[in-house]
């Protein structure tokens, strides 16, 4: 389906700042004005980009903002002259709660009330106020006030319900705590009207939903258009050179960071910051900095209000508590060893363990449960699995997690992850064994540490029980295929050889407690800061920057997930209280296993060289060998 043409766009755009020209709102500065004489360089820009989208065919719009840069005014704005020059469409206003929604509907109606006649825009039917619910235009398009609510309900999954969208714009999503609410809602829209938009716009505030949505927006450019304006995006905040204030903030050079942050903002953006705008922010980012001896003040706002006030997208989103994990060793991991090029697994369970299938590659990456970066070293490879079920340490957590690393003295490789909400804790003991058998076959040792919590005690009975069946001969049925595929084989060999591989002795069944959770965290961020771990995994990565410490507490802000956190915590103190020891004591270092792995490799060349000269040597005493023969026939022939 094509998107709008350059004609269609244009004429959408002359016309709607015509409107806006006739729009009067009542604003926090200075009361009532004209919309149109007080348009913003950041409101510009989220409209032009919008309709750049619906020329490329993306009807899903995110808008990430600072604070006070008159956005939802101008959406809301657009969003009412949308319905009003396509017929038919039913829209959606979705604010956090009622109040703001009525303030929006108020806000609207007056605006239509006061368009002059000459603009020939649709009436409001009946009335002319509309109702509590919505606006409803005579050209049969209608505007629905919706709230989502800030916590979750017996309601909470009736926002959109039995209702059909073509248009909707919520606001201030990270004031959202409904899930199912958002979930219903996104089931309601339209995914093939040829003018369908839906525009989702708010300020940051922490690690939220929020957050996620536009994590995930920004990795499907393909459906999504992502906008971010930062505080820059507001004409008038900016210190004048004539105002006092400009002596005191304006006339510092930039610093080293700020230099940087006025690069990228050039770079990604196309603005270019003036010394009036940097005195505006260095006001709002620290007022009482001052300059000590000969060095310069440095204008630092806190987690905060650089969460209010951002230059780039990426400090939008700030920890609301200290932030746990340090920022640069989590970047030093993303750049040193993040990967993208791994295996991928897709579990089918079944009924019973002789059912599950194993499908690699995984037919979409939705489908996607486990992510292989390194297959098992079957000749010294040493193991280690931490698993968080579903319902665990967090309720939130409705996913289960395992977290596979190789072992050293010197520090842990992740070399797999599984992720997975769909499997019950029988189903999760039988992913897990299948895991163990694979990574602990032939001489390679696996340990893992199974939080008992939630589901966890079901799965570790499973385990137990699966291993009574095997060792009973109950499952007869053996896979005729390699690798992973072959579970019932490896688990099978992995259980008979070794007879403590479920054992409570042998590993770690560990009932999390909130000082135990502290423990092995700090455990955790101990050896990233030491840099003893290294993390292939972007969304583990991910979800450790959404960690905090908010006073004795140490959790994901707001309702975000930390089930593959955990799940890495359990490993790290299953290396440490068990296979660390002993490998410190055989010094089974990275670098000694490197050098053995390249020391077989040489060898192997040196055989190949040693066989391709033998061979050489070879074909040349059989030449000589044939000549000689030759040579003798042809003599007994000269007889």
């Amino acid at each position: 389906m094509a998107g709008w043409t350059p004609q269609q766009r244009d004429r959408f755009e002359v016309a709607f700042y015509e409107f806006l020209r006739s729009c009067t709102i009542n604003s926090k500065d200075y009361g009532p004005i004209c919309l149109g004489d007080h348009i913003y360089e950041g409101q510009r820009r989220a409209i032009t980009q919008i309709l750049d989208a619906l020329e490329e065919d993306i009807h899903k719009i995110y808008i990430l903002k600072s604070r006070q840069l008159g956005m939802s005014s101008i959406i809301r704005a657009l969003s009412i002259f949308y319905l009003g020059v396509h017929k038919g469409l039913l829209g959606s206003l979705v604010f956090d709660t009622a109040p703001h929604a009525q303030q929006a509907r108020r806000e609207l109606v007056a605006m239509i009330k006061d368009l002059p006649a000459k603009l020939k825009f649709p009436a409001i039917k009946g009335t002319g106020e509309g109702n509590r619910e919505g606006i409803f235009l005579d050209n049969a398009s209608s505007m629905l006030f919706q709230s989502a609510g800030v916590k979750k309900s017996k309601s909470s999954g009736t926002l959109g319900r039995s209702v059909g969208l073509t248009f909707a714009h919520l606001s201030e999503l990270c004031s959202y705590e409904n899930d199912e609410g958002l979930a219903a809602f996104e089931e309601s829209l339209s995914k093939l009207h040829p003018n369908r938009l839906y525009i989702y716009e708010s300020t940051a505030r922490g690690y939220n939903q929020w957050e996620v949505m536009w994590r995930e927006a920004c990795a499907d450019a393909r459906h999504c258009k992502t906008i971010f304006v930062g505080w820059w995006g507001k004409d008038d905040q900016r210190i004048e050179r004539d105002h006092p204030d400009f002596v005191v903030y304006g006339t510092t050079p930039p610093t080293e960071k700020e230099a940087e942050k006025i690069r990228l903002v050039r770079e990604r953006y196309g603005v270019e910051i003036t010394p009036e705008q940097l005195a505006w922010v260095r006001w709002q980012m620290d007022p009482t900095a001052t300059k000590e001896g000969d060095a310069d003040p440095e204008y630092e706002g806190d987690p905060l209000k650089i969460q209010e006030q951002p230059w780039l997208e990426e400090e939008a989103f700030q920890q609301s508590g200290s932030i746990f994990f340090p920022a640069e060793q989590l970047t030093e991991l993303t750049q040193k060893y993040v990967s993208h090029k791994y295996k991928t697994y897709m579990f089918l369970p079944g009924d019973e363990f002789w059912q599950m299938k194993v499908i690699s590659p995984a037919p979409t990456t939705r489908n996607i449960d486990l992510k292989v970066w390194e297959e098992p070293d079957p000749y010294d490879g040493n193991y280690v699995l931490g698993i968080d079920p579903a319902y665990g340490e967090n309720e939130r957590n409705d996913r289960s997690s395992i977290q596979v690393f190789r072992c050293y003295a010197d520090g842990l490789d992740q070399v797999a992850e599984y992720a997975a909400a769909f499997h019950n804790p029988r189903q999760l003991a039988w992913v897990l064994t299948s895991i163990m058998g694979w990574y602990g076959g032939g001489n390679a040792q696996v340990k893992y540490a199974l939080e008992l919590q939630g589901g966890g005690t079901a799965c570790f009975q499973e385990l137990r029980g699966l291993k009574q069946q095997i060792e009973t001969g109950f499952f007869q049925k053996e896979v005729e295929e390699r690798g992973l595929k072959d579970v019932f084989r490896n688990v099978k060999t992995f259980l008979y050889s070794r007879a403590d591989a479920v054992s409570g002795g042998f590993n770690f069944h560990l009932k999390t407690t909130a000082a135990l959770k502290v423990t092995w965290l700090e455990s955790f961020r101990g050896y990233v800061t030491s840099r003893a771990i290294r993390i292939r995994s972007s969304d583990l990565l991910a979800e450790m920057k959404t960690i905090a410490r908010d006073g004795d507490t140490i959790k994901a802000q707001g309702t975000l997930k930390d089930d593959r956190v955990l799940a890495a915590a359990f490993a790290v103190h299953c290396w440490e209280q068990g296979p660390r020891k002993q490998l410190v004591a055989m010094r089974v270092t990275r670098d000694v296993v490197a050098a053995r792995q390249q020391k077989s490799v040489v060898d192997q060349v040196a055989l190949f060289q040693q066989n391709q000269l033998q061979a050489f040597f070879d074909s040349k005493r059989r030449a000589r060998t044939n000549e000689r023969m030759a040579m003798m026939r042809d003599s007994w022939r000269r007889r």
